[in-house]
C-alpha cells in the first residue's frame, strides 16, 4: 500500500517507520526545510540551537526502546542537568538528540521519500485515493491512504470537508508560544541549565550550550509564558526579540550583556486541550489524524499517537494473518 504522510514531526515519521518496516511505501511531506516538529533545530556558527522543544522525557521504556532500536547510534542520549523552579509533567527532561534535537526526526525518517518544504494545500477524493495538492496548486500525486500529522487547526483546515474527522478535531485546542535564543556576553553560573520562572514574560530558560554537541557558548532558549504569548502574538519578532531580552534581563540582574540570535513563533506550541483519544481514523475515507494533541503536550504522546495509529492501520492485514 501507498501511504502519504503529511507532517514531518515525530508523530508523523513514527507512524511512517512502522508502516515502512511493514512493507508499505510511505511518502513524507513537510512544510519546513527538514524534519522536526518540536523537535527542530537550526543551525548556528557550525552548532546548533534546539528552537523547539530543548529536550523530552520517556514514561515508558517502549518510547526508549522504540528510539534505541531506530535511530543511529548516538543520536540521542540522557540528559539530567541542573534544575532550578517546579518542572510540569511536560517540561520534566530525561532526553536530547545528539549533536541536535532534530537528529531524533532526521533518523527516524531516513530512508523513506521525504519531500520537504512543501505545503499540502488540500486533499481531493478520486477514484484511485487521495489526491494531494501543494499551496500553489500543483498535484504531487495519488495516494490510497493518508495521514495527517500536524497540528491540530491545520489538520481541521486540509480536513474541513470531512465532517467524520473535522467536528472531532475542532473540540482540541492549542496555545501558541514565542521562544527567543540569547547569547551572553559571560557564564550565568547563577543560572541552573534548566530553569522555570513565575514571571509575566518568561516561563523557562534553557541553557542551549549545556548540552553535548551544540558546539557553541552561553546561549540560553527563553521560553515565553502562555499569557504573554498570546497577548503578543502577532508582533513582528525584532519587537519580541527585544522584549524577551528585556525580560531576561528583569530576571537575572548580573547576566551582562547579551545580543538576540533568533526569534520564533510557535503559534501552535503546546496542547491546550487534548482530543482525548490517542487517533482518529476513518476507515471508509483511509484518512487518519494523529499528533501530540491527541493526548497531550508531550513529545511521547506524539509518538504514543503515532504508534496507535500505525497500528490501526496495520490491523486489518495482521487479522487475516492470524
Amino acid at each position: 500500500m501507498n501511504i502519504a504522510v503529511i507532517g514531518a514531526g515525530i508523530a508523523g515519521l513514527t507512524a511512517a517507520r512502522i508502516l515502512q518496516l511493514a512493507g508499505h511505501e510511505v511518502t513524507v511531506f513537510d512544510k519546513s526545510k527538514g524534519t522536526g516538529g518540536r523537535l527542530s533545530s537550526r543551525s548556528f556558527e557550525g552548532g546548533w540551537i534546539d528552537h523547539g522543544a530543548p529536550y523530552f522525557s520517556s514514561n515508558s521504556n517502549f518510547f526508549g526502546d522504540f528510539l534505541a532500536e531506530q535511530l543511529p547510534v548516538g543520536s540521542q542520549q540522557s540528559w539530567m542537568p541542573s534544575v532550578s523552579g517546579l518542572l510540569r509533567a511536560d517540561e520534566r527532561l530525561q532526553h536530547i538528540g545528539v549533536p541536535r534535537n532534530s537528529a531524533i526526526t532526521r533518523g527516524l525518517v531516513s530512508g523513506q521519500a521525504f519531500q520537504p518544504s512543501t505545503r499540502i494545500g488540500r486533499l481531493v477524493a478520486s477514484s484511485a485515493g487521495w489526491q494531494l495538492y501543494n499551496d500553489g496548486g500543483s498535484l504531487l500525486g495519488t495516494w490510497p491512504q493518508v495521514i495527517v500529522a500536524v497540528p491540530a487547526p491545520q489538520a481541521l483546515a486540509l480536513l474541513k470537508d470531512q465532517p467524520s474527522l473535522a467536528t472531532k478535531i475542532a473540540a482540541a485546542r492549542m496555545e501558541p508560544c514565542w521562544v527567543a535564543a540569547l547569547r551572553t556576553d559571560r557564564e550565568l553560573n547563577q543560572l541552573a541549565a534548566v530553569s522555570t520562572f513565575q514571571h509575566p514574560v518568561i516561563r523557562r530558560i534553557t541553557c542551549n550550550s549545556a548540552k553535548p554537541g551544540r558546539n557553541n557558548s552561553n546561549v540560553y532558549l527563553v521560553q515565553a509564558s502562555k499569557d504573554w504569548s498570546e497577548e503578543h502574538l502577532e508582533e513582528t519578532p525584532d519587537s519580541i526579540g527585544l522584549k524577551m531580552q528585556s525580560g531576561f534581563a528583569d530576571l537575572l540582574k548580573d547576566a551582562g550583556q547579551s545580543e538576540v540570535l533568533l526569534v520564533h513563533r510557535w503559534r501552535y506550541a503546546f496542547t491546550e486541550k487534548p482530543l482525548g483519544v490517542p487517533y482518529l481514523w476513518d476507515e471508509g475515507l483511509q484518512l487518519g489524524v494523529c499528533g501530540d494533541w491527541c493526548l497531550g503536550r508531550r513529545v511521547e504522546d506524539a509518538w504514543q499517537s503515532g504508534v496507535e495509529l500505525a497500528s490501526k492501520i496495520l490491523a486489518p492485514a495482521a487479522e487475516e494473518l492470524a
